[in-house]
């Protein structure tokens, strides 16, 4: 008997320094600010698609409910013309739903699994803008080390790009405080995030943000990375905190521990400076002579944490 017919694409998932919080179109996922993010080595997707009766969906083994890649694979359909159904095979070495960009590096990987399966002869860009419409952050997973998400205006122009950066020793220390489905979904705390009346400041203050970064990183200065890093993503986090619909906060007692102790790291001459997504683990921004070093003092002081050292991960590729 044949094997089944199929293709399969890797995606690593990336932690966005400068943040990717609000639609200014919900239906085409085009953000109200442009981001700029670290690809991850350690944290990837494996998709596999094959064809079948019917669209499917298979998560580490375990059968999932297939709306949403059901309803993403349709929307490719209408863009790039009809393809029999497909069973979607993943194999996630992410925590989902817990803060780590666990659809990024999916729908990234579905994308240009679905791409090569169907023999498009489309650039990275073009993969990435296609990725959008499945998950905002999946436009920066097919590019090595940085990406910048260009906002754009319509569908055709926002989409990310590789950035080229001098070798920088960079480094995350990720604490995996929990990997609990968390209670408010990215989508549902970027609608909520947009009702606070600091909303347009920190709109501004980021596209201000996300140019002091391209110079940072131009000039291989870490610390300055991390403080700009910081800065973006607790002025996020706040957002939620005075949303004026349902005010809500991924933060829970041991974040609020983890954040006061990498003050603690600086004060100790450390490069340490945190940045966060949508949930309550922290990833501390670092180098990579000072991580493992980080780790060990994180480690003796919060036995139940489990901390990772997270470096610059590769593009899309394929098996």
């Amino acid at each position: 008997m044949s094997e089944t017919k199929g293709q399969t694409a890797i995606a690593h998932t990336n932690i966005a320094l400068i943040k990717y919080w609000g639609k200014a179109d919900p239906v085409l996922n085009l953000p109200t600010t442009s981001s700029l993010s670290l690809t991850l080595d350690e944290y990837y997707t494996k998709t596999r698609v094959e064809e079948a009766d019917e669209d499917s969906l298979l998560i580490n083994e375990l059968p999932q409910d297939g709306k949403r890649v059901h309803q993403f694979l349709n929307i490719l359909r209408e863009e790039m013309g009809n393809f029999p159904p497909l069973r979607v095979i993943s194999e996630n070495k992410v925590p989902l739903s817990a803060g780590l960009a666990s659809s990024a590096s999916s729908f990234a990987a579905l994308t240009a699994a679905v791409a090569k399966h169907n023999g498009w002869d489309l650039s990275l860009e073009e993969l990435s803008r296609l990725a959008r419409r499945g998950s905002g952050s999946a436009t920066r997973s097919f590019f090595p080390d940085f990406a910048i998400w260009d906002k754009g205006h319509d569908d055709k122009s926002s989409y990310a790009h590789h950035l080229d950066v001098p070798d920088l020793p960079i480094a995350l220390v990720v604490c995996r405080i929990s990997g609990m489905v968390k209670k408010v979904s990215s989508s549902d705390g970027m609608q909520r995030a947009q009702t606070s009346p600091n909303y347009q400041a920190w709109v501004d203050e980021s596209a201000k943000q996300l140019e002091d970064m391209k110079v940072a990183l131009a000039n291989a200065d870490l610390d300055r990375v991390g403080q700009i890093a910081e800065k973006n993503a607790l002025a996020m986090h706040d957002l939620n905190l005075t949303a004026t619909k349902q005010r809500f906060t991924y933060f829970n007692q041991n974040t609020m521990k983890v954040l006061n102790e990498v003050k603690a790291l600086r004060a100790k001459g450390y490069i340490a400076y945190a940045t966060m997504d949508a949930g309550p683990n922290v990833k501390i921004i670092t180098n990579r002579e000072q991580a493992e070093a980080i780790k060990e003092y994180l480690a003796e002081r919060f036995r139940k944490i489990q901390f990772d050292i997270a470096t610059p991960g590769p593009g899309i590729s394929y098996e």
